[in-house]
């Protein structure tokens, strides 16, 4: 398996802990400063947890198409580093809103939607690598 992939494969299961602990945090609305926040919060939890299965596929296709599909693997590694990326920048920005650690959502929220978007578009792009002709 390519180092990337073991990457992706350490990050998913990391990630999803940090989604399910950030998610029972966010239950808590005593944690929040009013229910704006909490619901904020709310969402970037929702929004990360919707994208593992996203950065789970990237890691699946790069680590069973290396033998047939080279190309599959290189696409599968752009594909999660673009949805890592958007859920840094959109997750992240509407966690620390949130938290009301800090309310800047623009313009790092909307970049960070564009490359969650860009990274299902590239997933798509990988699992057309893998697809054998007849």
């Amino acid at each position: 398996m390519l180092p990337v992939m073991r990457i992706l494969w350490i990050l998913l299961g990391l990630l999803g802990l940090a989604g399910v602990a950030l998610g029972a945090y966010a239950s808590h609305g005593t944690a929040f400063a009013d229910a704006y926040h909490q619901d904020v919060f709310g969402t970037a939890v929702r929004y990360h947890l919707a994208h593992l299965p996203a950065l789970g596929l990237a890691a699946l296709i790069g680590s069973l198409a290396p033998a047939t599909a080279p190309n599959a693997t290189r696409r599968a590694g752009i594909a999660g580093a673009l949805i890592l990326a958007g859920m840094a920048l959109f997750c992240g920005t509407l966690y620390l809103k949130g938290a009301g650690i800090a309310e800047l959502t623009n313009p790092t929220a909307p970049i960070g939607g564009f490359a969650l978007m860009a990274g299902w578009l590239a997933l798509a792009w990988a699992g057309l690598g893998i697809v054998r002709r007849a």
